[in-house]
């Protein structure tokens, strides 16, 4: 989930059996170094490995991301180093799964580049991808960072149904095109209001409703709706309920008198992100096609260049 538009024009890509050309589409370019040395390192572990792992733009993007929630992470090595030890005494299956998912990529690889195109209808006018897809192991499911999208190849939920790394992908992408305008991510230990605390709250569910909307019409076109997210939106009874369940938590919080913001951040966001309920996906996508249907899509993409309060008081303007 966040961002400079370094492009290592001197990488390529590489399959984990032979090499190709880097391969990409108007900008969107996927790697699979970082993966292959990991994989590497998994058959045969040694401090050398290790470093040039940790090395690596993916590694550093990574830990980037990972220091929002925990600024204490500061030596790379020991980062990469825990993270690969426990992915690497996982079962053989795992191991498997992720060469199948790095093969699967590679031969979908023009489905990602063409449904990458549609996702310009859902970002401001005038943008263009210039960016790396890096496919990584060991950390959350896909997040941007410094102007790059990177997937886990790791993770069960493409071991289990190998069309979501195209979505997840596209998912990715989508907020590499909104953080280009504006970027929610901010290290939790710089909230220490209330206003700072609805801030992220907005900025997060206008980053990833935008997303999750956006890969909608893809999902219906091709019948893969079984993803959590999806199947809420598309019950009218569960999403009410998601949505009611949301705003309840949004309000208390946004007119409280106060609130002891230092002990219970994570707690919120763990409530609003959650894989139970995932309020703000839900929300965020839901609010995101109501401003589409009401107000057109020029105007809800123009909520990614104003900010999430205007993502929000379009919304409310409905009522």
């Amino acid at each position: 989930m966040i961002l400079n538009l370094a492009i290592f024009n001197s990488l390529f890509i590489s399959r984990h059996i032979h090499c190709v050309p880097m391969k990409s589409s108007r900008g969107v370019k996927i790697n699979y170094s970082f993966v292959n040395l990991v994989l590497e390192y998994f058959t045969n572990p040694s401090e050398d490995k290790l470093f040039q792992i940790s090395e690596h733009a993916a590694a550093r993007k990574v830990l980037l991301n990972a220091q929002i929630s925990n600024p204490s992470l500061k030596d790379i090595v020991e980062f990469w180093e825990k993270i690969l030890e426990k992915e690497r005494n996982k079962e053989k299956e795992y191991i498997s799964g992720i060469k199948s998912c790095i093969a699967y990529i590679e031969d979908n690889i023009e489905d990602l580049f063409e449904y990458s195109k549609e996702l310009y209808s859902y970002l401001p006018d005038g943008f263009v991808f210039d960016c790396t897809l890096y496919l990584h192991i060991g950390y959350d499911i896909g997040i941007v960072a410094e102007g790059d999208a990177l997937l886990n190849v790791g993770h069960k939920i493409f071991h289990q149904n190998k069309r979501e790394l195209i979505y997840f992908a596209l998912h990715e992408l989508h907020h590499v095109g909104f953080t280009r305008y504006y970027n929610p991510m901010r290290s939790l230990s710089k909230i220490h209001t209330k206003s700072d605390l609805i801030k992220l709250i907005e900025g997060l569910t206008h980053l990833e409703g935008t997303a999750t909307y956006a890969i909608k019409e893809l999902r219906e076109r091709e019948n893969q709706l079984a993803f959590f997210d999806y199947k809420v939106l598309n019950d009218k009874t569960r999403r009410k309920e998601t949505v009611d369940e949301y705003f309840d938590i949004y309000d208390k919080y946004k007119y409280a008198q106060s609130i002891p913001i230092e002990d219970g951040v994570v707690d919120i966001l763990e409530v609003m992100s959650g894989k139970n309920k995932r309020l703000w996906y839900v929300t965020g996508a839901h609010i995101a096609e109501e401003i589409d249907k009401n107000f057109g899509r020029e105007e809800l993409n123009q909520t990614i260049v104003n900010g999430s309060e205007a993502f929000f008081e379009k919304y409310n303007s409905l009522f």
